[in-house]
């Protein structure tokens, strides 16, 4: 939705997104909680599926001939799809407000067409055949309904043309049954998913999602928290009531919402959308 320029270094190994000043303030103001965080994971073993940032830039350039100069933002980011062959992606927040990759692309076109018409877009876990068996791995980057798709952190194998699907896809995927985990996988995403949801709840952020990413040849899925570079601010606030004034009873919540009503919906979901399958060593 914002409109966020994305690409991917040759090696494929790291994505690089535009940001704003704003979110390049934010993150600035952060960054020393979110280093020591990520060295707290590091060095005790604290499970995370945070995605590893590690660099934001700011990019000058003068225009000779028209004298023009212009400074632009940059975050640079791991690619948690790096070597793998991703033949799926999901965006997951939690809501299933407008989170249909049909309903972005719908509302794209209706936008495209008007403009037209009025002037002549971690943790890795392995899958057994009953489910998912944690084993630690690489975090990474992209959002959703502002990603490039070729850039949305996808592999090297990835299928084009996919792009990458958000809630509602997710749930039509699954057939609105959980996606199967065995126990370890899934105490280790849990645990994840409380950490990071804490820490981000603690320094006041909001609107992030986690990036799943499926490759069915190798039978992994590969997962990580992304876009958390946006505080609930004044701006954030005002969004709130402005999607909550056309909501009618029964509606879903809105999509902006407290850093601490964030991390619970986020988390509640996640509980919804991924369950433990146990195995002949799970204890009862």
């Amino acid at each position: 939705k914002s409109g966020a320029s994305f690409a991917r270094t040759l090696d494929d190994r790291f994505v690089i997104k535009c940001i704003s000043r704003t979110e390049l303030q934010m993150f600035l103001d952060c960054a020393p909680a979110y280093f020591e965080y990520l060295s707290k994971a590091f060095f005790h073993g604290l499970p995370t599926v945070l995605c590893k940032i590690v660099g934001v830039y700011q990019i000058g350039y003068h225009n000779r001939v028209t004298g023009k100069r212009s400074m632009e933002q940059v975050a640079v980011m791991q690619n948690i799809f790096y070597n793998k062959k991703i033949t799926k992606t999901f965006d997951l927040k939690g809501s299933l407000r407008g989170r249909f990759a049909a309903q972005i692309k719908s509302s794209y076109e209706d936008h495209d067409t008007s403009f037209t018409s009025s002037a002549g877009d971690g943790q890795r876990k392995r899958v057994s055949e009953s489910g998912f068996e944690g084993d630690g791995g690489e975090e990474g980057q992209p959002n959703t309904s502002d990603r490039d798709d070729s850039a949305a952190g996808s592999g090297t194998g990835k299928k084009k043309g996919l792009g990458t699907l958000l809630d509602g896809d997710f749930l039509e995927f699954t057939g609105g049954r959980p996606m199967p985990m065995h126990d370890r996988a899934k105490a280790i995403f849990h645990m994840s998913i409380l950490n990071d949801t804490l820490f981000l709840s603690i320094i006041n952020v909001l609107d992030y999602s986690i990036l799943v990413g499926i490759d069915e040849e190798k039978m992994e899925l590969v997962v990580g928290i992304i876009d958390f570079m946006r505080q609930y601010d004044i701006l954030k606030q005002m969004e709130r009531v402005g999607k909550s004034l056309p909501m009618v009873v029964g509606s879903e919540a809105p999509t902006i919402i407290q850093p601490p009503l964030y991390k619970a919906r986020f988390t509640n979901a996640m509980e919804r959308y991924f369950m433990t399958v146990p195995s002949k060593w799970t204890t009862i």
